[in-house]
């Protein structure tokens, strides 16, 4: 759960600083290509980070969803067995009741 919680923390942040660096480059638009392709490097690496965390995050929420799955079928097999467990601790009191009755 808490890197689940990491891991939409850093979408986040990361989202705001992709949106920080268009809205930079949009507002003050510089002539000279070296900033330009500096702005344009650095939002492309911005935007390759959020789809990694973005992927990271739905990568976690399978493991969460499959982690969920594995606990109720366990739960089941332990409810099995607690009944059978019930089953058959009933038929030895009637054994030994019929035991004890034939002495």
């Amino acid at each position: 759960m808490q890197d689940r919680k990491a891991a939409q923390k850093e979408v986040e942040e990361l989202r705001r600083e992709l949106e920080r660096v268009r809205r930079t480059a949009a507002t003050g638009a510089s002539s000279s290509r070296v900033v330009e392709s500096s702005q344009l490097d650095l939002e492309d690496r911005l935007a390759a980070a959020v789809r990694r965390a973005e992927e990271a995050q739905r990568e976690l929420e399978d493991r969460v969803d499959s982690v969920a799955g594995e606990r109720d079928q366990l739960r089941i097999q332990v409810e099995t067995a607690e009944a059978r467990m019930n089953e058959v601790t009933r038929e030895l009191v009637t054994l030994r009741v019929q035991g004890s009755s034939a002495d």
